[in-house]
């Protein structure tokens, strides 16, 4: 493969970046998850043992976690972000100046940057709005942290060890 490119070509291959977060939106089935997890810890720090005679507490508490933790991916959503043209995403930063030695308020940012970069599923402002009121702190810093990352994260092949370690097709011959 030549090095040498036309502009046409390394425009073509020009591709805004993406980033994606999956979030369990159940609130209440993760406070579910936490309880049955605090009761198996317990019981193990207890040295509690059960019997099969009783159904094996543990065991029940397990198939319980297990059904909570099936019911939560069925509440996940993947939210899919793409950047922003150059000078929009630039408009944006700069409609949100920071106050007291910020440079930026993030607070304003978050929510018209997720809106504006959110494309699947595809959401107004007044809708991400919405969203962001049900959700806890953690939930909005993904959400915040994908949009972000989609405008400012690298765009580079991955290495890895895995890829390092296997054999090229050069190898193979």
């Amino acid at each position: 493969m030549s090095s040498a490119r036309t502009f046409e070509e390394i425009l073509g291959l020009a591709k805004p970046r993406e980033t994606e977060v999956s979030l369990c939106l159940a609130g209440d089935l993760a406070a579910e998850a936490d309880r049955i997890a605090a009761q198996i810890d317990e019981l193990d720090r207890s040295g509690a043992r059960t019997s099969l005679a009783d159904g094996g507490q543990k065991a029940k508490l397990v198939g319980d976690l297990d059904d909570v933790r099936e019911l939560m991916k069925d509440s996940e959503v993947i939210f899919r972000f793409r950047s922003l043209p150059a000078r929009q995403y630039s408009d944006l930063i700069a409609a949100h100046p920071g106050s007291g030695g910020k440079a930026l308020d993030v607070e304003a940012l978050q929510p018209d940057l997720i809106a504006k970069c959110v494309f699947e599923p595809a959401m107004t402002r007044e809708q991400v709005d919405q969203l962001l009121d049900r959700l806890n702190e953690w939930q909005r810093t993904q959400l915040f942290d994908a949009a972000w990352n989609a405008n400012n994260g690298a765009v580079a092949v991955p290495t890895s060890r895995a890829a390092s370690v296997s054999p090229s097709l050069s190898d193979a011959r």
